[in-house]
C-alpha cells in the first residue's frame, strides 16, 4: 500500500491576500489563513495520523499547529520543506517584480530550472531538496500509514511537477490555492496521485476569488513566437 502523504499548503497571509513573493519571509496567518487550517483540520478528522511535518516557517507551523491540535503528536520541523528563496523578489508584487527584474523574471517564467530568480534559489534545487524531505517522510513511517505534511505550493507544485514529468514550459500550469489539500501514496518509490489542489473543504461552494493568479500572470508572461 505504500504511505499515503496529505500534502496541506498552508493557510492565507497578508502576503498572499496582497499577491506579493514570500518565499524565505517568515510571514504569519491572517484570519482567513486560520480559518483555512481549521477546515483542512476537520477533512482529515477521520485520518489516523502516524504523523505531521512541517516547513520551519511561520505560516506553516501555525496550520500544523491547528491540524495537530488534539492529535497527540508533535510537529517534525523539515527545513526541506521550506518555500523557494525567492532572493531579490521578496516582499515585492508580481507586475513590480516584473518591472524592476522584467528580463530574469519572463526567463524564469518560461523556464525556471535554468533562470532561477534573481539570486534567488532555481527550480531544479528546490525538486531536489523536496523529493529528500519525502525520501525521508516515508521511510519514518510504515506501510499503509498516513502522514500530514504542511508546506508551501512551491514544493508542492515542484513535487507534482517531477512525479508526473511536466515539462518546464508548462509548471506553471499547476494551482496551489492556499489551504489546499493534495493526496498521494508513494509506494516503493511510485507516486499514486489521488488528488491535487483540494479545496472543498474550504468552500463547498465554487469560489473563482483566487483564481486573480491565472489572470495576473497570463498578463505578464510575455508569449514568444
Amino acid at each position: 500500500m505504500g504511505v499515503k502523504l496529505f500534502l496541506i499548503r498552508h493557510g492565507q497571509t497578508d502576503g498572499n491576500a496582497q499577491g506579493r513573493y514570500q518565499g524565505s519571509m517568515d510571514t504569519e496567518l491572517t484570519e482567513t489563513g486560520v480559518f483555512q487550517a481549521k477546515q483542512a483540520k476537520q477533512y482529515l478528522s477521520n485520518v489516523k495520523l502516524s504523523a505531521i511535518y512541517s516547513s520551519p516557517l511561520k505560516r506553516t507551523v501555525k496550520t500544523a499547529e491547528i491540524i495537530a491540535d488534539g492529535t497527540g503528536l508533535d510537529i517534525k520541523i523539515h527545513k526541506n520543506l521550506r518555500e523557494l528563496n525567492f532572493g531579490k523578489w521578496e516582499g515585492l508584487k508580481f507586475e513590480e517584480i516584473n518591472t524592476k527584474y522584467r528580463q530574469d523574471y519572463q526567463d524564469w517564467l518560461s523556464d525556471p530550472y535554468r533562470n532561477p530568480p534573481t539570486g534567488g534559489e532555481s527550480f531544479g534545487v528546490l525538486i531536489n531538496r523536496a523529493k529528500e524531505a519525502v525520501k525521508k517522510i516515508v521511510a519514518e513511517n510504515p506501510d499503509g500509514s498516513s502522514a500530514a505534511v504542511v508546506t508551501h505550493g512551491g514544493v508542492i507544485l515542484a513535487l507534482i511537477v517531477d512525479w508526473l514529468s511536466i515539462p518546464p514550459q508548462c509548471w506553471r500550469s499547476l494551482i496551489q490555492r492556499q489551504g489546499a489539500i493534495n493526496i498521494v501514496v508513494i509506494d516503493r518509490d511510485f507516486p499514486y496521485i489521488s488528488a491535487i489542489n483540494y479545496t472543498g473543504h474550504i468552500n463547498p461552494v465554487y469560489d473563482d476569488s483566487e483564481d486573480r493568479v491565472i489572470e495576473i500572470y497570463s498578463k505578464i508572461k510575455e508569449v514568444k513566437k
